[in-house]
């Protein structure tokens, strides 16, 4: 294993890491309730597999990555040569998967388009007006879109004021016309010294910006900006 780096060892010469194994290793660290599955295999380097296991208790399921070799089990595994972490590269890859299903049956509506260029990749940004490195992408949006359509969904992980926020973005930004309009409107919001006025949002319209983000939070946004190329969400 010349070009790998195995970062920090989570079990040596426990056992041969089957999939009744990995189960029975991650049972015995979770709650009762919650249900084990390994739910795929995925070949490497060097005879190292990559191994995802689910977590679920009925209500809320996440996917965990682990990797084995014989009877050794690693949290990650870093390739110097190829300068990547095998545990990044596979957690987008299932997320991805995992928003697709989601994103495939958005509404119009809680997509904000800028750029229309079908000679460009499009990518799709999940942001939130109180987050200060989601103010950071807005700042460089124009060189953004010299390179990539921009798609945008509000997934806001602040608080109250922020789902304000959004809704309030989202009805704006419905009668824009062009991107230069859609942009004035994401920096009035995105200020930080922006405070949305009593009454101007309703309980009802906050609630419907938390169902929007607790749809992808369950699929795996749940740190932002989250930016995924939006051909990884059609395959």
């Amino acid at each position: 294993m010349k070009k790998i780096v195995l970062s920090l060892m989570a079990a040596s010469a426990m056992f041969a890491a089957s999939n009744e194994q990995v189960v029975g290793f991650y049972s015995q660290m979770v709650g009762e309730g919650v249900k084990v599955n390994v739910t795929e295999r995925k070949p490497l380097t060097d005879g190292i597999e990559a191994v995802v296991v689910n977590l679920s208790n009925g209500q809320v399921s996440q996917d965990e990555v682990i990797f084995t070799k014989g009877d050794l089990l690693f949290p990650d595994i870093i390739d110097l040569k190829a300068q990547k972490a095998y545990l990044q590269e596979i957690k987008k890859e299932i997320a991805a998967k995992n928003i697709s299903k989601v994103y495939k049956n958005e509404q119009k509506e809680n997509i904000i388009t800028l750029g229309n260029d079908s000679k460009k990749p499009t990518i799709v940004m999940f942001s939130d007006p109180e987050c200060p490195y989601c103010r950071l992408e807005l700042e460089k949006i124009e060189a953004t879109l010299k390179e990539s359509n921009v798609k945008l969904i509000l997934t806001p992980v602040h608080d109250v004021s922020s789902l304000q926020k959004s809704f309030l973005i989202y009805k704006d930004a419905a009668s824009a016309k062009t991107d230069s309009d859609k942009i004035k409107i994401l920096r009035k919001y995105f200020a930080d010294d922006y405070k949305v006025a009593d009454g101007a949002v309703s309980d009802a319209d906050v609630k419907a910006m938390d169902n929007l983000r607790q749809k992808y939070s369950a699929a795996g946004v749940r740190s932002v900006p989250f930016i995924v190329n939006l051909s990884d969400l059609q395959k």
